[in-house]
């Protein structure tokens, strides 16, 4: 249960695009939220559409579009981004 967030299957967990960016990188998300992403190392820095702060690592280890542990993930396609909490409707967000 609490890994649900990770073990989505996505053609976007394949791509290594995430790796491309640097500093803060912001994303407009709907209803009027926003999330704000940086790469640190092999982790990324989320600033959630709902305020929320996490470290999160490649999940799985080694590849650099999907990132989470326990309830949180965030997979970066290009110019999009998906939010998803476990047991919430993910939330699409764009640059």
């Amino acid at each position: 249960m609490a890994g649900g967030c990770t073990n989505a299957s996505s053609s976007a967990g394949q791509a290594g695009n995430a790796a491309a960016f640097s500093g803060p990188v912001t994303y407009r998300c709907e209803d009027d939220m926003q999330m704000v992403v940086e790469r640190k190392g092999p982790l990324v820095s989320v600033h959630s559409p709902r305020g929320l702060d996490l470290d999160l690592p490649a999940a799985p280890p080694g590849q650099s579009a999907r990132f989470g542990e326990a309830l949180y993930a965030v997979v970066l396609e290009e110019k999009d981004a998906l939010w998803m909490v476990n047991g919430k409707s993910p939330i699409s967000c764009t640059q």
